[in-house]
Formats: C-alpha cells, structure tokens, sequence
C-alpha cells in the first residue's frame, strides 16, 4: 500500500501572494517605530548642538562706559608670581548676589605666525552677576605669554579688557603647535578659576 504524501502547505504559504506580502511588511509597524525614534534622537542632537553653538558664540556686549580702569594686573609665568600681592578671597554671603565671570572668549588660535613677531590679542572679562566680581590674581602657563587687566574689581554689568601677549622668539619654537593659557582666579563661587587658552603653529 502506497503512503500518500500530504500536501505541502509550506510552498503554498511561499506561493501565496498574501503571504509575500506578510514577510515582507509584516514588521513594518515594528520599523516605523525604530526609524521615528532614531529620527527623533537625531534632530534633539541637532537642536541641542545649535543650542549650544548659539550660546558659545554669543559675543559680549558693552560701551565705552562699562570699561573699567582701576588697579591693574600684570600677569606673568606662575613661577614667577609675587604671592605677598595676592588677594584674599572675599564670596559674598548672600548666595542670589553672588558675582559671575563671562569672558569674551575660552580659545584663540593665531594660526601659522612668524618667530619673530610679538603677537597681541584683546579678551573681554565681564561681571553679568549681581555683586562685585574681585580677580584675586592671575598668571599664565609659560614666560612667553604675559597678561594685562585695566582693573582688579569689576563692579555688576562691567567689564575689564585683558591684553594678551605671546612671544613666539621667547625660547625655541620654530616648527611646532604650542599652546599656552593664562588662569584668572577670583571670587566668583560657581567658577573660581577661569581658563583662557591660545594656539600658535610658529614658523
């Protein structure tokens, strides 16, 4: 007696327009889902980091008149710092009056210069806090690089300019990238030392 074969429902399923269409979008709600969040996770990223480049290229603005010229700064080599001038520390007690720093700029790059040229640049230090901001002492990282500020004290919604000079021919430095940076203490509690940096490829 002969076995009869059953039918084979597999190549029925395979021939079976309805079923092609099954495999070939039956996890598409699935995918949609994946595919909207990625989307959605792209454009934050997007949006945040144009947020972020709109704030960190906001420039200061102030007069003539908000300058303010007082006891200056000369800001050399930390090893060379006379610690007998330094100022004491003075955060005000009443946190929602506290000063804050905003300075015009974090980094500057010179690009390609010469060994011999003397380079200068201007930064801006600001006061946007709501009581006197004190630069207790500031000091760079090399004895190329020297700073000066038109004052120590920056009263609420003022600023200092802070004048940066670089030499290039100071010690050997022909053929490379070197970065230097000055550190400005003061007394602002959330950001006690400031940091502005500097590049230079010499020639």
């Amino acid at each position: 007696m002969m076995n009869r074969r059953s039918p084979d429902h597999s190549m029925e399923k395979r021939s079976n327009p309805i079923f092609r269409f099954m495999r070939i979008f039956g996890n598409k709600k699935r995918d949609y889902v994946i595919l909207g969040m990625a989307g959605i996770a792209v454009l934050a990223f997007i949006y945040f980091g144009i947020l972020g480049l709109n704030h960190a290229g906001q420039k200061l603005q102030y007069s003539p008149a908000d300058i303010v010229y007082g006891k200056k700064i000369h800001a050399v080599h930390g090893m060379d710092i006379d610690r007998s001038t330094q100022v004491l520390e003075t955060f005000p007690a009443n946190l929602s009056e506290e000063p804050k720093i905003r300075v015009s700029e974090t980094f500057f790059d010179f690009g390609e210069v010469n060994s011999h040229i003397v380079l200068r640049r201007i930064f801006i230090i600001a006061n946007t806090g709501q009581s006197a901001l004190i630069i207790q002492r500031a000091y760079t990282t090399c004895g190329c690089t020297v700073a000066d500020l038109t004052a120590s004290e920056i009263p609420p919604g003022k600023v200092v300019l802070m004048t940066l000079q670089f030499d290039p021919g100071f010690h050997e430095m022909r053929g490379t990238t070197v970065r230097r940076g000055i550190l400005i203490e003061t007394n602002d509690p959330n950001h006690p030392i400031q940091e502005i940096w500097f590049q230079a490829s010499v020639r």
